[in-house]
């Protein structure tokens, strides 16, 4: 027991008078400290480096790629009380044919829209752009910008697709205006797994614009799934409305007057 006591008088008087000690043992112990979170800083951000180049992956993006869609489409429309439906399908096709950078110096890439005709020639329908940032892909065509993905993106995530439109603006579809974006809520990532495309396993996500959201007097839903290194594989919106409250079970297909129903399907890409 005095061994003890006695060593631990000799602790106790250097620590109370050998401040060049104390001042070594700091610097010590800050080192050691400061070099613990360099390394933890490190890791964290060579994590979230590769989290961003994975999320990249949903879309690739390069001059010369396409993507070739199977789409199905119905519309209908109120014609002087006459409810005009009118069922579209056909095959389109878009690619990127060039970049430049906008006026923030953000890299922009120029996609054309083209028809398949029945001579299997290709007609082109407009040109527009995906706005490539390392946080986000905004995607803007007639004129309204809807920001697609965000990055990293994985299973969970929520953004506001509308951030860069007026929510509350009408859009004609088949000559009726319709407040198409009016109360969406977040988009967001519902899944995330392996699945088959072309008869190989990849890996996909699943993307919910707007739930199915179900009213007597109107109907809105739209979803997309993307796989990596392919970009987008299926988009599915609907947007119904009508005043025939009378029948409020009747099936959408028998009831609205106006609005649309589209199914997207890739068929092929490079």
């Amino acid at each position: 027991m005095d061994a003890v006591f006695n060593l631990n008088k000799i602790n106790l008087h250097i620590l109370k008078h050998d401040h060049k000690f104390i001042l070594l043992l700091c610097l010590i112990l800050g080192t050691v400290l400061s070099s613990c979170e360099k390394e933890y800083d490190t890791d964290a951000g060579e994590k979230y480096k590769q989290q961003l180049k994975e999320s990249y992956r949903y879309y690739p993006l390069g001059i010369g790629r396409s993507w070739t869609y199977s789409i199905d489409s119905i519309y209908y429309s109120d014609n002087l009380g006459t409810i005009e439906v009118d069922t579209v399908s056909g095959v389109y096709r878009e690619t990127l044919v060039d970049t430049f950078r906008n006026d923030n110096r953000q890299l922009v890439y120029r996609c054309l829209k083209e028809k398949k005709n029945p001579n299997q020639t290709w007609s082109i329908l407009r040109v527009y752009s995906l706005t490539f940032l390392p946080d986000q892909l905004i995607r803007t065509e007639d004129n309204v910008a809807l920001v697609d993905l965000v990055f990293p993106i994985n299973e969970g995530r929520r953004w506001d697709t509308r951030v860069y439109i007026d929510s509350d603006a009408n859009y004609l579809i088949r000559g009726k205006a319709i407040t198409i974006f009016k109360d969406w809520p977040d988009t967001y990532v519902s899944d995330e797994y392996d699945g088959a495309f072309e008869g190989a396993t990849a890996h996909m996500i699943d993307i919910i614009d707007v739930e199915p959201d179900n009213n007597i007097i109107l109907y809105k839903s739209s979803q997309r799934t993307y796989a990596k290194d392919i970009g987008m594989i299926r988009k599915e919106q609907a947007f119904f409305t009508t005043q025939r409250t009378d029948f409020p079970d009747l099936p959408w297909e028998d009831k609205a007057e106006i609005g649309f129903k589209t199914v997207q399907t890739l068929v092929e890409y490079k």
